[in-house]
């Protein structure tokens, strides 16, 4: 197996303290960001919460990754985004594709997910889930305490060996993807370690391997040459 670290420039971009679930998702820029951080224990998030004098806050967070794929140039037969998990486990997320914006990360870039549409009303309205392009199946539990493995699809494979660059996103499935606003007092939050935390034992990476070559070794009998 080979390793491709994240890029330092990872990172997380949200819309915080938002009076309405549309005001937290239908929205490109973010009021928060960070491509500095070692960890968050909010990465990714999609959850209500009680505000001051009985109002409700709504809040989405999104986490973005690089990773330099221009020494593949071979087919990849499988590969794992390994992220380490940290404080929170409560939500169910998935690897989307990226735009390569996400390189110098700011809070322009809440909505850099390709195929992504604003589009909101909280019942489903705005389900990105067809518009999106998907690295992963739904990952619907996270240790908090160890790297989570999440299996990379073809469509992710083909752009590890096509595309000097691959952009994931890390987005909560449930409500932010499919625009379903949260019911209640949720939280949904994953926590997660970023490239910046010291040294490498946290760090989110790519552990991949490359198909088998296939050599023609074709025998041919009884042919008069």
């Amino acid at each position: 197996m080979a390793t491709i670290y994240a890029h330092t420039n990872d990172g997380y971009v949200g819309r915080i303290n938002q009076s309405s679930w549309s005001n937290a998702r239908a929205n490109t820029t973010g009021t928060v960001a960070n491509s500095t951080a070692s960890n968050n224990s909010l990465a990714v998030r999609a959850d209500k919460l009680s505000g001051r004098g009985g109002s409700v806050i709504y809040n989405i967070y999104r986490s973005f990754f690089f990773f330099d794929t221009s020494g593949i140039s071979a087919n990849v037969g499988s590969a794992t985004f390994k992220v380490r998990g940290a404080f929170n486990g409560g939500g169910d997320l998935i690897a989307v594709k990226s735009n390569s914006d996400i390189e110098t990360l700011a809070a322009a870039d809440f909505g850099s997910i390709v195929g992504w549409n604003t589009t909101t009303d909280g019942s489903g309205g705005g389900d990105n889930e067809s518009n999106v392009t998907k690295y992963s199946a739904e990952i619907s539990t996270w240790s908090t305490s160890g790297y989570n493995d999440i299996t990379l699809n073809a469509q992710a494979l083909a752009d590890m060996r096509d595309d000097d660059t691959v952009y994931i996103c890390l987005i909560n499935y449930d409500y932010d993807l499919k625009d379903i606003a949260p019911t209640g007092f949720s939280s949904n939050r994953n926590g997660l370690y970023y490239t910046n935390y010291t040294g490498t034992s946290r760090d989110p990476y790519l552990d991949y391997e490359l198909a088998p070559t296939v050599t023609d070794n074709a025998i041919f009998f009884g042919t008069n040459f």
